[in-house]
């Protein structure tokens, strides 16, 4: 395996910035601002690209058995595959986001067309009336 592929400073240079990425990543897990199950995809990634990043052979090799003539055209299709991939599964996860508010929404129409009937059965039997908040009958 050629040591030559990258440049040993350039290698340094990859490395501290897929590490500081990889802390970002973390970070924004433990503020709760991503979830687990989304960090997975970046942390995976990253670990692959230090894995690259070190032994850079790895992509060569890969690059030759997938059938490309140079490393660099078999990263550039790796990466927009693993775009593609990454708009996929974030277009899946927005549209059972929108069919659970969808949901949710009719419950919630539901529940509030209940609690009028509900209000209107008391109103028409002598009941205590509602008030005027919302909040349920005065005594």
């Amino acid at each position: 395996m050629r040591t030559d592929l990258i440049p040993v400073e350039l290698q340094v240079v990859y490395i501290l910035v897929l590490a500081v990425f990889l802390l970002w990543v973390l970070r924004l897990v433990r503020t709760q601002r991503l979830s687990l199950r989304d960090s997975l995809v970046w942390v995976v990634t990253t670990v692959v690209a230090v894995a690259v990043a070190l032994f850079p052979g790895i992509l060569v090799r890969a690059a030759h058995l997938l059938g490309f003539q140079v490393a660099s055209n078999a990263l550039f299709g790796a990466a927009v595959l693993y775009l593609a991939v990454n708009v996929l599964v974030n277009t899946v996860a927005g549209s059972q986001n929108a069919a659970r508010l969808r949901r949710l929404a009719q419950g919630c129409a539901a529940l509030r067309a209940e609690l009028e009937a509900e209000r209107a059965t008391r109103q028409a039997s002598g009941g205590t009336a509602p008030r005027q908040d919302g909040a349920g009958p005065t005594p």
